[in-house]
């Protein structure tokens, strides 16, 4: 069996290989002999029908196996002479066989791509700040505060405003064709000036309970539900509840209140403390992925395509989920957000292409003692004896937790290498995160 190995691209080969004949004929006559012990013929007892008459009957289905089989062991055969990485299944294609020749095929073959130089020297990366601004301190006491409010009729009964809770049936027409699949009853709703349409919110201020109101509104150009990009949509709504929430005074009865604090400036302390231990391990996993970007920036290889859609299909489903979980309703990608998780699947796939040559290069690994205290750590964390712990992560968690290890290390053989700065301090508005717009209701 010869094969030979033609380079396409660094990504792309492909496969010539080529079975004497003499091969083929044992492979069929082996075929022909077990098709003969199990073949079924009227008028034969089993295990004794001519190999004549099993030729002729089952020549195309032979041929069909051995092909078959000569093609797995040819191919597997090359992969080792040569010593490729297939990342994907192998678009193979035979020619017909013919007594007396050799069988030969072709195939085209995704590989992983060789790194032939990994240049990790002169990494920099700027470690993002993990101050804590007061600010910060000031909105968790608020969230508190949101926590421990009241929540009531106001007395005496009155109309809707900024900050109230309402409760509203609600059904939806758009450009006059009834949407019942988008309305809604006993929907809570409240008066925050964040999260709902603005023309709608505006529409429930000064409403009382009993109101029946219609709200006219223009969704966007640019809305996440293409259906509703520039439609008018007008809102038949009916007040059933109103409330207002008391928020507490900020003193120590409050602090007392939020758990084992004796006075306001305690639980300052005590939300700062958190605040800080959070910042810090935002900035160090942060500056984890950093030198990452600076490896695969300062490392470009050619990825495998086939390794860049496994990825983007992984970061479509997560999107989907995240959607669901949040109550959205799923919408095709916008032509911008596809090329975002395009670049971004790349991106990923290429790091952990580097990692492996890295983690290959220095010949690292993770050895059983690290492991165990592994394992060690999470039956502390979680007050489970150790030897529960060995069940639970038996299998694939096993294997995903030596993986996350074997990462661990490499990143810290990175950073050990690099220049790390320290960037300036944010601002102390809180960190922006994109909105995914609704596409159902009226928020």
């Amino acid at each position: 069996m010869q094969s030979q190995v033609t380079e396409i691209s660094p990504v792309l080969v492909e496969v010539k290989v080529e079975v004497p004949w003499d091969e083929v004929r044992k492979d069929m006559e082996d075929g022909y002999a077990r098709m003969q012990k199990v073949a079924r013929i009227k008028g034969f007892r089993p295990g004794k029908v001519p190999r004549s008459v099993v030729k002729q009957l089952f020549a195309s289905q032979v041929r069909h196996e051995v092909l078959t089989a000569l093609v797995e062991k040819g191919l597997f055969a090359a992969i080792e002479e040569h010593k490729l990485e297939p990342v994907a299944t192998p678009d193979v294609v035979p020619t017909p066989m013919v007594d007396g020749q050799p069988m030969a095929f072709t195939a085209k073959l995704e590989v992983r791509p060789k790194v032939e130089n990994l240049d990790t020297d002169g990494l920099q990366v700027a470690r993002p700040s993990s101050e804590v601004p007061e600010a910060d301190v000031d909105r968790e006491i608020e969230r508190l505060r949101l926590e421990n409010a009241t929540i009531a009729a106001p007395e005496p009964a009155r109309s809707a405003k900024k900050g109230d809770l309402l409760v509203i049936d609600y059904h939806v027409s758009i450009d006059g064709d009834v949407k019942p699949d988008m309305s809604a009853n006993d929907h809570a709703v409240e008066l925050d000036g964040e999260r709902l349409l603005p023309e709608f919110e505006a529409g429930l201020v000064d409403a009382n309970v009993g109101d029946e109101k219609t709200i006219a509104v223009k969704f966007a150009d640019d809305h996440g539900n293409a259906a509703l990009r520039g439609k008018a949509a007008e809102f038949r709504v009916t007040v059933k509840e109103l409330k207002e929430r008391t928020l507490p005074a900020v003193d120590d009865e409050f602090a007392k209140d939020c758990g084992d604090f004796p006075t306001l400036l305690e639980l300052r302390l005590d939300i700062r403390k958190r605040l800080e231990e959070t910042a810090k391990r935002r900035s160090d996993g942060a500056l984890r992925d950093l030198v990452v970007e600076r490896l695969v920036d300062k490392n470009p290889v050619p990825v495998p395509p086939s390794l860049i859609k496994q990825e983007e299909q992984r970061m479509v489903q997560e999107f989907a989920q995240f959607l669901s979980m949040t109550g959205q309703m799923s919408t095709p990608l916008s032509e911008e957000m596809h090329n975002t998780m395009h670049a971004r699947a790349e991106r990923k796939v290429l790091a952990a292409i580097l990692l492996g040559e890295l983690a290959r290069r220095e010949k690292m690994d993770v050895s059983n003692d690290e492991i165990e205290k592994r394992f060690a750590e999470i039956a502390e964390r979680t007050g489970k004896h150790v030897a529960k712990v060995r069940v639970d992560y038996a299998g694939d968690r096993r294997e995903q937790l030596v993986s996350q290890l074997l990462q661990d290390k490499l990143l810290d053989y990175l950073l050990a290498r690099a220049t790390i700065v320290d960037a300036p301090a944010a601002s102390d508005a809180a960190a922006s995160t994109a909105e995914v717009a609704t596409s159902e209701g009226p928020g």
